[in-house]
């Protein structure tokens, strides 16, 4: 519903403009040229690879496994990564871009109406529902079930954008990754640096760098980056991550609230000197050790270790916090 509610909303915009989308480009696979954007090209090709899969495992009664590929395609590839890029084209303030914004446009109902027909015997009725809605409630077949299901060959399968777009795909899965580990807030813009590549992929010609900058606005949109510094070599200091396009570091500075986080520290520490001294007492008594299980005792010894642990810890954290 969310792809949906986002296509249709943008159908409305650039209706609103004069942008409208042919009605005789939807019902067929649709076509990407060279010369359109690696986004375009790469989701053609995976609609494309998508349906021959597909074909062959219905084919083999391998209902299951086929459900499971047009799940992957359609949550995966469609939602999590072209519906996001495509924000990037969909530029309706901007005259002087209206044909690159008409060309996402049909592209992207194009696809999704493909994917609705790929998607219809698992999903009948929600598919049913909205590729009406697609029509406008004048669809080419009284039911969905009744158009034709979608078919290809190899022959429309462009691997070098594939490829391509797997070498994006891992940079900004890294990217997001080491953004975690580092602890950066979800919603923050922070720069990162990109040490790239020669280039190996033989649909990257000419080494990682160009193909990066080429799609830079891609990888500035999915990584949440303010800047992309493209350096020799990864700043010292920076944790980094290896991808198949070079090595990334995300450039971040944590800013600690000390008041706040020292209320939290003190409260930490008396909470934790509190159950020290509670797992002290009973370890102290003897007649307490005498009837207990061993196993009770054990856990007690444990949890008194972890516990004067996680409490030098916190001391630490709290003498090491500036002073006011």
């Amino acid at each position: 519903w969310n792809a949906a509610r986002f296509l249709f909303q943008n159908v409305d915009r650039a209706a609103e403009i004069g942008i409208t989308v042919d009605p005789s480009a939807l019902g067929k696979m649709p076509v990407a040229t060279p010369s359109d954007p690696l986004e375009a090209r790469w989701i053609v090709a995976e609609l494309n690879k998508t349906t021959i899969s597909v074909g062959k495992l219905l084919e083999d009664y391998r209902y299951d496994v086929a459900a499971h590929l047009i799940e992957k395609f359609f949550w995966g590839d469609f939602c999590s990564y072209y519906l996001e890029i495509v924000k990037l084209r969909l530029d309706f303030s901007d005259p002087a871009k209206e044909t690159a914004t008409r060309a996402a446009l049909t592209m992207l109902v194009q696809v999704f109406e493909v994917a609705l027909r790929l998607l219809s015997p698992f999903m009948p009725f929600l598919t049913e529902e909205i590729w009406h809605t697609v029509y406008d409630g004048n669809p080419p077949a009284k039911s969905i079930a009744l158009s034709r299901y979608p078919q290809s060959d190899d022959g429309q399968v462009d691997h070098g954008a594939l490829g391509a777009m797997i070498v994006l795909e891992n940079l900004i899965s890294e990217t997001r990754a080491l953004r975690k580990d580092i602890g950066v807030e979800e919603n923050a813009v922070v720069p990162i640096e990109v040490c790239a590549g020669p280039g190996i992929n033989v649909s990257i010609g000419g080494g990682y760098e160009p193909f990066l900058r080429e799609n830079l606005a891609i990888v500035e949109r999915l990584v949440r980056a303010s800047e992309v510094r493209f350096v020799q070599q990864i700043s010292a200091g920076l944790l980094k991550r290896h991808t198949y396009a070079g090595d990334v570091a995300v450039i971040y500075e944590a800013t600690i609230d000390v008041p706040a986080e020292r209320e939290r520290l003190t409260k930490e520490i008396a909470k934790l000197e509190k159950g020290l001294a509670n797992a002290e007492r009973q370890l102290g008594n003897e007649s307490f050790l005498a009837k207990a299980p061993a196993h009770v005792v054990e856990g007690l010894k444990k949890q008194q270790s972890e516990t004067r642990l996680l409490l030098e810890k916190a001391r630490g954290g709290l003498d090491s916090l500036p002073q006011e």
